[in-house]
């Protein structure tokens, strides 16, 4: 469940969002974006993902729900590894790029899972070496050519203070959880670009006392 952290923090768009569970906010957004019509991978070799699960017309994003177990679901080496039936399409959710944060922000600061894959951390890789990268080089002023990068992006222009204040509450997490402190220590782990780049604009921003 949230941390007592999560009271205090108000954000402009994303406040109602920020203060759920993990699994209310799944069903938030099933009803936002609705169901998924099509299963991840066509079948049980997870050779070919199904082209028709994309929404980047609308650029929103897919999220395995059973990333609170599995780590890179998305990914044919580690999808092979789970159950097929995580990339059934009731188990995808659509997100924009900012929700898909809260989203492994959730993972992170709950209990972990009790079916949770073994020698595995569920939510932090991706919140910290995939999203927050591509959305600090957004911030950073990065000019994406490819037009579904374009779209994702546009969902967040205007929440650049709502971006802050997760991180800053991502790195309480980070702090409090003596496995993922262990693998991020140092502050800029926030404030990297997708190519290791320190964002100064977010670095600025950022209020982390060590």
């Amino acid at each position: 469940m949230a941390t007592k952290n999560t009271k205090k923090i108000i954000l402009k768009k994303y406040n109602k969002e920020f203060n759920m569970t993990y699994a209310q906010l799944v069903s938030h957004l099933l009803d936002k974006y609705g169901p998924a019509k099509y299963d991840y991978f066509f079948n049980s070799t997870f050779k070919s993902k199904n082209q028709k699960i994309s929404r980047s017309a609308e650029g929103l994003q897919c999220h395995h729900i059973d990333e609170d177990k599995a780590i890179m679901l998305s990914t044919r080496e580690f999808a092979m590894n789970n159950p097929f039936e995580y990339q059934k399409a009731e188990r995808l959710i659509y997100c924009n790029i900012m929700e898909h944060l809260l989203l492994h922000v959730k993972i992170m600061e709950e209990p972990r899972h009790p079916q949770a894959n073994k020698n595995e951390v569920p939510g932090i890789g991706g919140a910290v070496e995939f999203i927050i990268r591509n959305i600090n080089d957004y911030y950073d002023g990065y000019q994406y050519k490819r037009q579904y990068w374009v779209r994702i992006m546009s969902h967040i222009k205007n929440d650049f203070d709502d971006y802050i204040k997760i991180l800053n509450y991502l790195w309480t997490v980070i702090e409090n959880n003596p496995i993922y402190s262990e693998m991020y220590t140092k502050k800029i782990v926030l404030s990297l670009g997708f190519y290791w780049n320190i964002v100064q604009k977010v670095f600025k921003a950022l209020k982390i006392k060590r």
